[in-house]
């Protein structure tokens, strides 16, 4: 191996034990708490030694959260592309919301911790639009999964977008309740069954009831947009 291959592989080595250090220090303390001493004493390199690999602080946690968002992005293609029914898919759907918080720990903090008070001031103007792309991106993937399963009829017509909120919404919570429970010293339940439980009540409010609401047309599960009476009593319009 020439000297030059062998630094670069030293290089890239080194890289990747920066980016596993901040993985960690970003997955326990969030973006605003983490700092570079910490992850470079993981990294077991000096403080200067990370920023021949990242400008800042910023550019570390934005370079692994979008890993987080890619490996969700890639997910939901898989899931969109399988030859599933609409009511599979989105069973498909909330196993991964599960997955991705059970296997992959450390980039679902990363991504919760999106909610941080201070973040947007601390991140740059062109990073934050980015990472709003990228947000975007999924969740109109995960919407389309509803939406078809809306224009199919099996599920009640309504904004899928509110469903997608609802479902992420969900999983946060039984993630945050099984934390309580374990801060406060009390039995925490197994999560896993939980989340799977969870759907028969998830599917039993979105599917298409037998009957109708009066008037002869399916109530809806989620919030319509606000229109006139008028425009009420025409057919709703199919999920954006």
């Amino acid at each position: 191996m020439s000297t030059q291959k062998r630094r670069e592989r030293e290089r890239h080595a080194r890289r990747e034990q920066i980016v596993e250090a901040a993985k960690e220090v970003f997955g326990e303390k969030g973006f605003m708490a983490a700092t570079a001493e910490e992850i470079a004493r993981r990294a077991e390199v000096a403080v200067g030694t990370l920023y021949l690999y990242f400008k800042s602080k910023e550019e570390m946690y934005v370079s692994l959260l979008f890993e987080g968002l890619d490996l969700f992005r890639q997910e939901l293609e898989r899931i969109q592309g399988l030859p599933l029914r609409p009511d599979e898919k989105l069973r498909a759907f909330w196993d991964f919301l599960y997955t991705f918080y059970a296997r992959y720990p450390a980039y679902y903090r990363i991504v919760s911790f999106l909610h941080t008070a201070g973040l947007r001031e601390a991140v740059s103007r062109d990073l934050l639009e980015e990472v709003k792309r990228r947000t975007g991106r999924n969740f109109s993937l995960a919407a389309r999964i509803v939406r078809q399963g809306m224009m199919a009829g099996v599920y009640r017509p309504g904004d899928p977008r509110e469903v997608v909120d609802f479902l992420w919404a969900l999983l946060t919570g039984l993630v945050q309740l099984m934390e309580i429970r374990r801060n406060l010293g009390l039995a925490v339940g197994d999560l896993a069954e939980l989340h799977k439980n969870a759907f028969a009540l998830i599917e039993d409010g979105l599917s298409q009831p037998r009957g109708s609401a009066p008037g002869g047309r399916p109530r809806p599960w989620v919030r319509q947009a606000k229109v006139s009476r008028g425009a009420a009593r025409r057919p709703a319009r199919g999920a954006r």
